[in-house]
């Protein structure tokens, strides 16, 4: 891991250089916690049909919920509860995380 880049950050490289190798997928996951009890309480995926069932194909969307579950209690964990909420965007399959409270979460969701 590169101790440069966040924890999430690293994380999020990590999953996508396992799963998604030479395969350029672009796209974003605008994801919500549940405040209540510190994991993700669901997603929405904007990613053209095909990129969204290769996702789905190679099992990124479940291990992608899990690991941002897990960066979610990571964050709660280190006090950081007004954005436990976020968007994943890949861009040919690099990613970026972007931290973000319930209210801009929505907002990012509503836009289309």
């Amino acid at each position: 891991m590169n101790p440069e880049l966040s924890f999430a950050q690293n994380r999020l490289n990590q999953l996508t250089e396992q799963l998604l190798s030479e395969t350029p997928v672009t796209g974003d996951i605008i994801f919500f916690a549940n405040d209540d009890a510190g994991g993700i309480s669901g997603a929405t995926w904007r990613f053209e049909d095909e990129d969204h069932a290769l996702l789905k194909d190679r099992n990124v969307k479940f291990m992608l919920m899990e690991l941002l579950n897990t960066l979610i209690q990571h964050r709660a964990g280190e006090g950081h509860t007004n954005t436990l909420h976020g968007i994943v965007h890949l861009e040919k399959s690099s990613p970026s995380i972007q931290w973000l409270t319930s209210n801009e979460a929505e907002q990012q969701r509503n836009l289309e």
